[in-house]
């Protein structure tokens, strides 16, 4: 995965994370636009950890709701 990749991703992850789309299947297709190999390790790896932040800042956001 290239650094030009991974911005995309993210863009893409962030952008649809506060929509109600599915933010993991727009990361697929794009994954798949850019021609990313799929069973890459790093890839995958990559994927859980930016979703990971993303719902971890929704959290963030919205911590006084959630307790």
């Amino acid at each position: 995965m290239s650094t030009f990749e991974a911005i995309i991703i993210a863009i893409v992850e962030g952008i649809t994370e506060f929509l109600p789309i599915s933010s993991t299947g727009h990361m697929i297709i794009a994954e798949a636009l850019l021609g990313m190999p799929k069973g890459d390790q790093f890839t995958k790896t990559y994927t859980v950890a930016i979703q990971l932040g993303a719902i971890l800042s929704v959290v963030v956001l919205y911590w006084r709701k959630f307790f």
